[in-house]
């Protein structure tokens, strides 16, 4: 991405923003990815390195060897609470992007009581609706469809 893009897509999310930015949920997210990391690291056999631009990369972690890519949720409830798992619409659609050129991406969900994931592929398909904390499109994620990555301890003492 050109260094004009990046700063055309910056300001115009600061600017067009429906909602106010969230720092505790931020951090509490960047917690949770990083206690994350060395379980997925293991888990895809590869050693994922957080996006650049950081609060303003739309997917978490990226294997530019073995061209994987993990985005990473938390959730602050339990696996079995709700039937579907939400993400937002644009997470979905970046991750199409780039399994068009030649990636594999994963989504990871980090429940209270354990940690599932799904690989994407360009057939997916997911209902959508406008919903979670700022009511925007999110896709709903069937638990179901999730598969458990077995953790020893991934969140420990977090105050989430």
């Amino acid at each position: 991405m050109s260094l004009e893009i990046y700063i055309f897509l910056v300001l115009y999310t600061i600017y067009f923003m429906p909602f106010k930015f969230n720092k505790e949920l931020w951090d509490i997210g960047q917690t949770i990815e990083d206690r994350t990391l060395p379980l997925i690291n293991k888990y895809f056999g590869a050693d994922f390195k957080r996006a650049e631009n950081n609060i303003w990369d739309i997917l978490d972690f990226h294997d530019e060897d073995k061209k994987i890519i993990c985005e990473i949720k938390g959730r602050r409830i339990k696996s079995t609470d709700y039937k579907e798992t939400i993400i937002t619409c644009n997470k979905l659609h970046e991750a199409f992007v780039k399994i068009e050129l030649g990636y594999t991406v994963y989504l990871v969900f980090v429940f209270l009581d354990k940690t599932l994931g799904i690989q994407i592929d360009k057939d997916k398909e997911f209902n959508c609706c406008l919903t979670g904390t700022n009511y925007i499109k999110h896709y709903l994620i069937p638990i179901e469809d999730l598969e458990e990555i077995k953790e020893d301890e991934i969140l420990g003492d977090i105050n989430i």
